[in-house]
């Protein structure tokens, strides 16, 4: 009999638990939604105000190589965000689409998007990814997780003031799996902390810094979205996060 009463608390707790994650993550869409509205009139002025620029350079005839890049990069940057407001926004859609790319050309862009903020932290990145690797899933999304692992890295190099802060990105196909790394030298993630990172709202920054979210949505994402895992652990010189994704199709 205590057993079946045990049995069935269990059950109750499962319910529970299933019940406010779905509430969370109804409350997490209206939030997106909102953000979207917000977002999307400043993003297209600021686009229209690089083009402007642009033209009147053009027209002007001047040339500078370092103010056509950081155009460039302004252009990619609101871009990244925009497409981070769909794909959040779409996230909670059931019927959105997969799509076929390349893991490498991904992981490229990716890089693309923080090389500014890594630059003027002199912080090197090792891409050791050579090979195409063709995968079927949501591009824009794991963009993202790649984007949150690197810009945690930046932080972890900053905040412990890392001499020669280097990340090295490589991808290796294990029992028909693509497992891609994401490791940097930043000492590692305390090992009292390292098996709660992917909990929700937790953060070891500042609250002006982190809402605690990052982590936890990138896991969502390679879980829910691509039926993978998202997996971390510490070597010798810092921590290591992993990216499991099926070689197959998204089956």
């Amino acid at each position: 009999m205590n057993q079946k009463i045990k049995s069935e608390i269990e059950k109750s707790r499962e319910k529970d638990k299933m019940l406010f994650e779905q509430n969370k993550f109804i409350s997490m869409g209206e939030v997106m939604e909102n953000i979207a509205h917000q977002w999307r009139q400043p993003l297209s002025q600021i686009n229209s105000s690089v083009l402007v620029i642009d033209d009147v350079l053009h027209e002007k005839n001047f040339k500078d190589s370092i103010i056509e890049e950081k155009l460039l990069e302004i252009e990619s940057l609101t871009k990244y965000m925009s497409n981070t407001i769909n794909d959040f926004k779409n996230f909670f859609d059931q019927d959105k689409k997969y799509e076929t790319f390349f893991l490498n050309e991904l992981i490229e862009k990716s890089i693309y998007i923080v090389k500014g903020t890594f630059k003027a932290n002199n912080i090197e990145i090792e891409n050791n990814i050579n090979n195409r690797y063709e995968y079927l899933g949501f591009q824009n999304e794991l963009q993202h997780v790649i984007v949150v692992l690197l810009n945690n890295a930046k932080d972890a190099f900053i905040s412990r003031k890392i001499i020669k802060p280097k990340i090295k990105i490589d991808i290796k196909i294990i029992s028909n799996e693509y497992h891609i790394s994401i490791c940097d030298n930043a000492l590692g993630i305390n090992d009292e902390i390292i098996d709660k990172i992917f909990n929700p709202y937790f953060t070891t920054k500042h609250k002006s810094q982190g809402t605690g979210l990052g982590l936890y949505l990138s896991k969502k994402i390679v879980e829910q979205s691509m039926q993978g895992r998202l997996e971390v652990k510490n070597t010798k010189e810092g921590a290591c996060f992993y990216i499991i994704l099926k070689t197959a199709d998204k089956g």
